[in-house]
């Protein structure tokens, strides 16, 4: 299991450990912390492979109009096949045990 990190179970959007970019390591709202794993882009597949993906056919010339914007990026996502998200899908397998054998802490250096 890739271990987790404590965040408050309430964040409203008035809170202000959000907008502070501070979140305390206990909270006693609501019987105190709950679990949530940390959020890496090394093991998002929208980050480490689509928008790349989508961004390179997209803009590989400067779209001249916006429809033109807006037919790329629909001809771009219909592009993505079966194999490339297999192929995806074994990354984030590897780099899920990745993270385990990190034991949590950063891995992306080994990628």
């Amino acid at each position: 299991m890739v271990p987790t990190r404590r965040r408050p179970s309430a964040q409203g959007i008035k809170c202000p450990t959000v907008h502070s970019g501070h979140i305390p390591a206990t909270s006693h709202r609501n019987g105190g912390c709950v679990e949530w794993p940390p959020r890496s882009p090394a093991l998002n597949p929208l980050d480490f492979f689509l928008w790349g993906y989508i961004k390179q056919r997209v803009y590989a010339t400067p779209p001249p109009t916006l429809q033109e914007l807006r037919n790329r990026i629909t001809d771009a996502c219909a592009s993505v096949s079966p194999a490339m998200l297999y192929n995806v899908q074994r990354e984030v397998q590897s780099r899920v045990q990745m993270c385990i054998v990190a034991e949590g802490h950063h891995f992306e250096h080994d990628i």
